[in-house]
């Protein structure tokens, strides 16, 4: 089964104090999650310095948990 996948995105800036910000971007699998990390983060890692970036696994499946429907044309076992 395949399961959602979370990119998180944090980093610190500092602006009247310093402030931890944070965003989620959520990719059907965990290879669509990698290449989307792989080309945000070093951008984000130009400007913030104090930053990181990982893709989360969720409980959350990204396709149907249904049975697939028999076929039709399927024989019957005697």
């Amino acid at each position: 089964m395949t399961f959602w996948y979370l990119l998180v995105v944090t980093y610190s800036f500092e602006f009247n104090g310093d402030h931890e910000s944070k965003f989620y971007v959520a990719f059907k699998n965990q290879l669509s999650c990698a290449a989307a990390m792989d080309e945000i983060y070093p951008v984000i890692y130009a400007e913030y310095r104090d930053s990181m970036s990982q893709c989360i696994e969720t409980d959350v499946p990204s396709k149907s948990i249904r049975p697939k429907m028999r076929p039709k044309n399927l024989k019957k076992e005697k």
